[in-house]
């Protein structure tokens, strides 16, 4: 086993691929559980509001602002639209390329958002 964190991630991802496809799909969407998650910790961030601020925006609790942005919650779409848009962000797919990082997230901002 490699010290590298990067040779960490490759020898999970090879294993997944060797345990079959339903393997690949539980790692990608634990991969994409984490990119949302972090996506919308940074949008928040640079908003320049609090999870608390954003909580009494959009009609939750701070603890579940907190879990989303861990990635240990369990949202519905509802309420990670209701976050994004709060945000000043929608919600929406985006296409992914093959055997390349998820991209960050680009969407516009909503104009009618209120900080």
């Amino acid at each position: 086993m490699s010290n590298k964190f990067s040779d960490f991630l490759e020898e999970i991802e090879a294993e997944a691929h060797a345990e079959g496809p339903a393997a690949v799909a539980e790692m990608v969407a634990f991969d994409e559980r984490y990119r949302l998650a972090r996506e919308l910790m940074l949008r928040r961030r640079e908003a320049g509001i609090t999870q608390a601020q954003l909580a009494k925006r959009v009609g939750l609790g701070q603890a579940e602002v907190s879990r989303i942005e861990a990635g240990r919650g369990n949202p519905t779409i509802g309420t990670l639209a209701a976050v994004a848009h709060g945000l000043g962000y929608g919600f929406s797919l985006i296409p992914l390329e093959a055997k390349t990082p998820a991209p960050p997230v680009r969407t516009r901002r909503l104009a009618h958002a209120t900080p």
